[in-house]
C-alpha cells in the first residue's frame, strides 16, 4: 500500500514541471491503485495549447518524468500508460501505476529532490563556455524516440538565432497566439497570487518593459502597432539572448502525439541534469509550435511560405532524418542572476484528488 503522503510527494513533483507560459493544464487523482493526470479542460480551456496539442503533450511528458523521478526515491516500480489513441482537443492524459520494488515501501527519503529545483532562467548568461564534459553527457540523454542535438559552434547557434526571429515574428502577427500570451501575463501581486501563468518579474524587461508588454497585450493595439513594424522589433528582442547563448540543446522527436511525450520527458530530464551542473536554461518553443501549426495548417495563410522556409532550414542545420521534427530549444549557459524570481505553482489542493478513501 502506498501512503497518502508518498502520493502527494509525487504529485508536488508533476506541479513543478514546466508547462507552456506556466499554464499547468494537468489535474491529479488518486483512486489507491494508480494515479491519473488529466488535462484540466474545465479550468484551461481558451487560455492555452488544446488538449492533444505537441505543446501539452511535451508537458505531459515534463509531468510524467518528474513524477518517475521522485518514484525512485521510494524504491517504487512503476507501470505507465499514456493512451495516444484516445486522445482529443479536450482530453490527454496518463496514468501511472506504483509498487513497492522490494516488497516494501521506503518511509520518505531525507533528500533534495533535484525534479523540484529545475527551473527556467530567462536573464542574461555569460559567455563562458558549457564545459565539454557536461554537454558529452547530456548529448547522450534519450528518452524512447527523442534523441538531443547540442550546438556550441557560434555560426550554427546565429542560424538558429535568424531561425527564431522569423518564427517570433510569425507568432506576433499570429491572434491567437498572442492572446494566449496575453492571458498567460500576471503584472499585479494579486494576479501573481493567481500561482499560474508568467510573473512579469520573470522575465528579462527592460525599464518600462513591464508597461509596453501590459498595453500590446490587446490583439487590437497589436494589429495597430504590426502595421508599423512593431512585430519585427519584438522579434528581434526575442531571438537576440539565443544568438548570444554560449549553447543551444535541441529536443528532436517524431512528429508524433508520443513522439511529443518523449521529447516532453527527455527536456524535462536534460534540463533537471544542466540546472544540477550550475548551467541555466531557457526553453524557446516558438520554432517548434511554428512547426507543429504548419503541419495541423493553422497559419495564417500569407505567411505559410514564411514557415515551409523555417521547416527546410530547420531541417538542414540540426541535420533532421526523416520523420523527425524539432520539438524545443533550450538556450543553456551559466546565469548572470543566479536566483531569478521563479513563477508559483497552483497549490495542491487546488489541482490533486484522493479517490482512494484513505
Amino acid at each position: 500500500m502506498i501512503s497518502i503522503d508518498t502520493i502527494k510527494m509525487l504529485v508536488q513533483g508533476g506541479l513543478k514541471a514546466p508547462s507552456a507560459d506556466n499554464s499547468q493544464p494537468w489535474r491529479f487523482e488518486w483512486d489507491g491503485d494508480s494515479l491519473s493526470v488529466i488535462y484540466d479542460i474545465a479550468r484551461v480551456q481558451g487560455k492555452t495549447f488544446p488538449a492533444n496539442s505537441p505543446a501539452t503533450l511535451l508537458s505531459l511528458g515534463t509531468t510524467v518524468e518528474n513524477i518517475v523521478e521522485i518514484s525512485k526515491h521510494y524504491e517504487l516500480a512503476i507501470d505507465l500508460s499514456c493512451p495516444v489513441n484516445s486522445l482529443s482537443t479536450t482530453y490527454s492524459g496518463a496514468k501511472i501505476s506504483f509498487r513497492p520494488a522490494n516488497s516494501r515501501e521506503l518511509s520518505r527519503p531525507t533528500t533534495t529532490y533535484q525534479a523540484l529545483e529545475r527551473h527556467t532562467n530567462r536573464f542574461a548568461y555569460h559567455k563562458t563556455a558549457v564545459p565539454r564534459p557536461v554537454i558529452d553527457h547530456t548529448a547522450l540523454l534519450t528518452e524512447n524516440s527523442a534523441r538531443l542535438v547540442i550546438i556550441d559552434q557560434k555560426p550554427v547557434i546565429h542560424e538558429i538565432a535568424l531561425l527564431i526571429k522569423i518564427a517570433s515574428e510569425i507568432r506576433f502577427q499570429t491572434q491567437e497566439v498572442h492572446e494566449w500570451l496575453g492571458k498567460s501575463l500576471r503584472f499585479t501581486k494579486e494576479d501573481v497570487k493567481k500561482a499560474d501563468g508568467l510573473d512579469i518579474r520573470t522575465l528579462d524587461l527592460p525599464l518600462g518593459g513591464s508597461v509596453f508588454l501590459k498595453f500590446i497585450s490587446s490583439w487590437e493595439r497589436m494589429k495597430q502597432l504590426n502595421r508599423m513594424g512593431i512585430y519585427k522589433l519584438l522579434a528581434q528582442i526575442d531571438s537576440a539572448p539565443i544568438k548570444a547563448a554560449p549553447s543551444i540543446v535541441s529536443i528532436i522527436a517524431p512528429p508524433t502525439s508520443q513522439g511529443a511525450i518523449d521529447a516532453g520527458r527527455l527536456l524535462c530530464r536534460a534540463w533537471t541534469y544542466l540546472n544540477t551542473q550550475g548551467i541555466a536554461v531557457h526553453p524557446y518553443y516558438v520554432v517548434a509550435d511554428q512547426l507543429a501549426r504548419l503541419k495541423d495548417k493553422t497559419v495564417p495563410e500569407k505567411l505559410i511560405g514564411q514557415v515551409q522556409d523555417i521547416n527546410q532550414q530547420c531541417t538542414k542545420v540540426l541535420s533532421l532524418k526523416e520523420g523527425e521534427t524539432l520539438h524545443m530549444f533550450l538556450r543553456a549557459g551559466y546565469p548572470k542572476r543566479n536566483n531569478p524570481t521563479r513563477s508559483l505553482r497552483l497549490p495542491e489542493e487546488t489541482v490533486f484528488t484522493d479517490l482512494s478513501g484513505s
